[in-house]
């Protein structure tokens, strides 16, 4: 994981289009602080897509159920049955 840098809003905002460049080719990620402590996240859709994604898919009980299900029948989960689940979970079809 990337370490996010920590920048003041007035500057951030005096460096928009180059921060906005740095999130979106270069994966970084900023917090601004406004009067001294943490108010705004800056990251590409990307990352933010991503997240929110796996957010989505450990929320769910149903994806959450079946890996923790495998370990007490001593049954493993695949990377491949875990990547079925989430697509299923999207919306997608699963692979074949």
């Amino acid at each position: 994981m990337t370490s996010m840098e920590t920048i003041p809003v007035t500057e951030a905002k005096a460096r928009i289009a180059e921060l906005a460049d740095r999130a979106q080719h270069e994966h970084a990620d900023y917090t601004f602080t406004k009067n001294g402590r943490p108010a705004v996240v800056m990251m590409s859709v990307a990352r933010y897509d991503s997240l929110m994604e796996a957010l989505s898919i450990l929320s769910d009980p149903e994806t959450r159920r079946d890996p923790a299900e495998s370990v007490e029948s001593e049954e493993s989960t695949t990377e491949e049955d875990m990547a079925d689940l989430m697509k299923a979970r999207l919306g997608r079809e699963p692979r074949a």
